[in-house]
């Protein structure tokens, strides 16, 4: 008898759970998300940003690779947020570690730490640019509403709205930065956006061509705040030239991107690429490609605790 109870409450709870449980599914799919960048004026945001790239190269029988890493910390702080939500974002470079080597030669290095005068003259532009502060207005869906420069004269220091032709269209069309696009419109997981952008390519010295390339963004899921966004790049134009194609090897990375949705701050991004073309050399040889780039949200407090923990070693 009791088996028998058992067998018919067990029915009954199975019939009346099922419901439920596709209900409840349901109403997951149907959740809308805004997903929005959140300023906050004198906020500081930092990222250690992990990078690895190779390139190799083949004609006939001779093969040529170039590999470099790097290990930059970068920030930005919010000067400013006006009445629709738009940022003044001051981004700087606080430092670079990077290492580059050609086939089996022995590495060159660069650290921004160290003295100046052991910098080798390749690394001298990057140096230039550590702690040099720009300054970019985004709104809270991340496009860039303009750039400031900095300004020296005789009146002393002050930033500037860019005037350079093409400044703007620059910074739109630079790798995944700081930040990425955002929908406009509420998404539901499995929803997606695109952001279309032109890069150029040289066809001879003085001669450049506008190319124009599709970011497809999709959230991917959202559990416990964090939304999880993939992204993919496709070059949208056909070119039939391998030497223009090989230009753009570098232009279609694909990636994850984590964004906590309360505090409308990027958690991370990891990049990647892995592409090859061939026929480079008139018709002949072959480059590949590989990169990869983790962009990490970190605590500055526990950087500089690493750095000097490093550093003792």
């Amino acid at each position: 008898m009791r088996s028998t109870v058992f067998c018919l409450l067990t029915l009954m709870l199975s019939q009346f759970s099922a419901p439920l449980s596709v209900t409840s599914a349901a109403d997951e799919d149907a959740k809308s998300y805004s997903l929005r960048y959140k300023f906050t004026p004198n906020e500081f945001v930092h990222y250690r940003v992990e990078t690895e790239n190779k390139i190799t190269v083949q004609l006939n029988q001779d093969t040529q690779t170039s590999a470099n890493s790097s290990n930059t910390l970068k920030h930005y702080r919010v000067i400013s947020v006006n009445e629709e939500g738009n940022g003044t974002l001051e981004t700087r470079i606080d430092r670079v570690k990077m290492k580059v080597q050609f086939d089996d030669a022995t590495p060159a290095t660069f650290d921004s730490e160290q003295n100046p005068e052991k910098d080798l003259e390749q690394f001298k532009p990057i140096r230039a640019n550590i702690s040099k502060p720009s300054r970019i207005v985004y709104s809270p869906l991340g496009k860039v509403i303009s750039i400031q420069e900095l300004k020296v004269d005789g009146e002393g220091a002050k930033f500037e709205e860019a005037q350079a032709p093409g400044k703007l269209d620059q910074e739109k069309t630079r790798r995944l930065g700081f930040l990425i696009p955002l929908p406009e419109e509420e998404v539901k997981v499995g929803g997606t956006w695109e952001d279309e952008l032109d890069v150029e390519v040289a066809l001879s010295k003085t001669l450049r061509k506008k190319v124009p390339v599709r970011r497809t963004f999709t959230l991917e899921s959202v559990e416990d705040g964090l939304a999880v966004i993939t992204f993919k790049t496709k070059i949208m134009t056909r070119l039939n030239d391998p030497k223009l194609s090989m230009q753009l090897i570098q232009k279609t990375p694909s990636g994850t991107i984590k964004l906590d949705i309360e505090r409308g701050v990027i958690i991370s991004q990891d990049v990647s690429l892995d592409k090859a073309q061939v026929g480079v050399f008139d018709g002949k040889g072959a480059m590949r490609a590989v990169s990869t780039r983790l962009e990490t949200l970190v605590d500055p407090t526990e950087v500089a605790q690493k750095e000097q923990t490093t550093e003792a070693q």
